[in-house]
């Protein structure tokens, strides 16, 4: 049986696939994903996929930044997305091997920018650890809004 880890990247697309069912259906969004319509009901709700259907879920993702659908263009994509898409294209490397493995693919990705006199895009430096991630719009503000601290009752 194959264990479900919950994986923080994947609530950027979890929100997206709400996005796109609430746009069009449940059952089509399904089949544009390659993933069953219940387990699509159980994604959106909150579920921890099964490493297939999460596999699926990031290839829809990525499919979707490319056509501009997901709402952001390619050059502001996030450097959690960025780790995501590149799980995906290392999947086939062993778990063990993975973190080095993306570690040379960002590398690589750096000096083919360079070598083209480019500057590498936000997420190549995020991954490397020379910049700080764009703050999640969708995340909770930090810090209670209603503090009631020195409120008298």
């Amino acid at each position: 049986m194959t264990e479900r880890v919950a994986d923080p990247s994947i609530d950027r697309i979890r929100e997206h696939v709400r996005g796109q069912v609430a746009r069009t259906s449940l059952r089509k969004v399904a089949k544009r994903a390659g993933v069953k319509v219940g387990a699509t009901k159980k994604f959106i709700d909150g579920s921890v996929p099964y490493e297939r259907n999460l596999r699926l879920w990031k290839k829809y993702y990525a499919r979707e930044l490319r056509a501009g659908v997901a709402g952001q263009p390619d050059d502001a994509l996030p450097g959690r997305d960025a780790r995501a898409v590149l799980e995906l294209l290392l999947w086939g490397f062993p778990e063990d091997e993975r973190a080095g493995a993306t570690r040379e693919a960002v590398d690589l990705f750096r000096d083919f920018y360079q070598s083209h006199r480019h500057t590498p895009p936000r997420w190549v430096l995020v991954l490397r650890g020379e910049a700080a991630d764009a703050p999640d719009p969708d995340a909770e503000p930090e810090g209670d809004i209603d503090d009631d601290e020195g409120d008298e009752e």
